[in-house]
């Protein structure tokens, strides 16, 4: 019984060694399989990352192109044909790009092609940009050259004003030297008597007109010719004495009634004239003042006190 059990004891251990090998090779075979799917996913992973972060910095790309585009359309610069293909074609370009990117599982090759068209795109954005901004330089420009014309002309738009306002003054002024001015005047109230004869007057009740004796002053601009005179007769009361067809003349550019109008030859050789006048309605006490006018501009005046 002894010896049977002796026998038995390096079997068992035998039985036990390969257990125990068969123990650590499947815990190393075990361990080989972690480590390979680790590096493998771990490189998928960083390979993932990789190509993420080219996709996000293509997209930030795309962004800084569509912000420049942006820019440029917000200083509402006007363009011609041309242009605004050329700004059509990098808008449809980015959106294109951006569908693109929108897309997952990109490959390496997907992303280069993506590359590649933003770099082509950003070689058109640069050159619809430099269009751009020669157009806005060259709009500047013609505002600026536009702006200082419209100065000139402004400039001269007002020194035309000046010349004019200075040759109408001019005209004022030879027109008021050209108009006729009496030298001397009288006003005496008259009597009318038998044989046409006439007398000088003082007494209201029996003045039947007015006759009023003035020369005109020499004046070689006025007009030698027939010349129109208008009087006016301001009664004792500071009233213009009118008549029925109220006629009005000019004097200064304001519109004037006057009392009685005649016509006289001017010929600038010191000659006499006499003017009478007589009121229908009589005469009354106290001081007239008879004012003469020609060539719109006062002639002369004179007052007769009647008793």
């Amino acid at each position: 019984m002894q010896e049977k059990s002796t026998e038995s004891v390096p079997e068992e251990s035998r039985r036990d060694s390969t257990k125990i090998y068969f123990f650590v090779v499947a815990i190393a075979a075990l361990l080989a399989t972690n480590v390979y799917f680790y590096v493998k996913y771990k490189s998928t992973d960083d390979k993932v990352y990789e190509l993420t972060e080219e996709k996000v910095s293509m997209e930030a790309e795309i962004d800084r192109i569509e912000a420049e585009l942006d820019r440029l359309t917000d200083q509402n610069i006007e363009l011609n044909a041309a242009l605004k293909g050329a700004q059509d074609s990098v808008r449809s370009t980015i959106a294109t790009l951006r569908a693109e990117l929108a897309k997952s599982n990109l490959t390496r090759e997907q992303l280069g092609k993506a590359q590649q068209e933003i770099n082509q795109l950003k070689q058109q954005a640069s050159n619809y940009i430099q269009e751009v901004e020669q157009l806005r330089n060259r709009n500047a420009q013609l505002i600026s050259e536009r702006d200082e014309l419209k100065q000139a002309v402004s400039s001269s738009s007002d020194r035309l004003a000046e010349l004019e306002a200075e040759r109408t003054d001019l005209v004022d002024m030879v027109k008021l030297a050209s108009a006729i001015k009496v030298s001397s005047i009288s006003v005496n109230g008259a009597r009318q008597r038998n044989n046409d004869r006439e007398s000088v007057e003082t007494r209201a009740r029996r003045v039947d007109k007015f006759r009023i004796n003035f020369t005109l002053a020499d004046n070689p601009l006025a007009a030698v010719g027939e010349h129109d005179i208008y009087m006016r007769v301001i009664d004792p009361n500071g009233n213009l004495v009118t008549t029925e067809d109220r006629g009005l003349f000019e004097v200064d550019g304001r519109q004037m009634q006057y009392t009685y109008k005649t016509k006289i030859s001017f010929e600038n050789d010191g000659a006499a004239y006499t003017l009478q006048w007589a009121d229908a309605r009589g005469f009354q006490k106290g001081t007239y003042t008879i004012l003469l006018y020609a060539d719109n501009a006062v002639m002369g005046q004179s007052s007769v006190v009647l008793k």
